[in-house]
């Protein structure tokens, strides 16, 4: 049993991770501001006694240290998830994937968490047009959340380079299923 914290883990992915980390018998403590996530993508785990809910904000940097003392892994989902948002708010994008990711990485260094595995994006490859998609081949940034994620990559290398912080960067590419909001963008994908 290992103990895990789930930001956005009220959000369509993070709650879907979360499930499965109660299923697996882990204890789970999720840190979302349900700006976009829900409680009731939780109702099935809420009441768990292995499951905790915080009501918070990752650039909140005091929240996510306390939220991140004696956890084993942190699964980072929390982000302005948007590229029209972004674009139309550059500056919160920032403050949320980059100086919130940044407060992760950095609480997982003073709590001395085994491994942060967060969300990246698809969108880090920019106007390189090439189908095949290798992890080095990255183009210019087409919006600021693109630009946020590759700034998350980089990050999360330096912190690992510096301070030994593990952690992976999932990549993801037109994500669909339960417990999506169906008026998204994103949804007809």
């Amino acid at each position: 049993m290992a103990r895990y914290l789930v930001t956005g883990g009220a959000g369509f992915i993070g709650s879907r991770i979360s499930e499965l980390l109660i299923e697996e018998g882990n204890i789970v403590k999720v840190l979302d501001n349900l700006s976009s996530g829900k409680l009731s993508n939780l109702e099935g785990i809420i009441n768990h006694p292995n499951f905790e809910f915080i009501n918070g904000d990752i650039r909140d940097f005091e929240i996510v240290k306390k939220c991140s003392e004696n956890i084993d892994y942190i699964i980072h989902q929390a982000a302005l998830v948007s590229v029209p948002a972004s674009i139309e708010m550059p500056l919160e994008n920032n403050s949320i994937n980059v100086s919130g990711f940044v407060n992760v990485l950095e609480a997982a260094r003073l709590n001395k968490v085994k491994k942060v595995i967060y969300a990246s994006s698809s969108a880090v490859y920019g106007d390189n047009e090439d189908l095949e998609k290798i992890e080095t081949n990255i183009g210019s940034s087409i919006s600021p959340y693109a630009l946020s994620k590759r700034i998350d990559e980089l990050y999360a290398d330096l912190y690992y380079r510096v301070y030994n912080v593990n952690s992976i960067g999932l990549r993801y590419f037109n994500v669909y299923g339960p417990k999506q909001d169906p008026s998204s963008v994103y949804s007809g994908v």
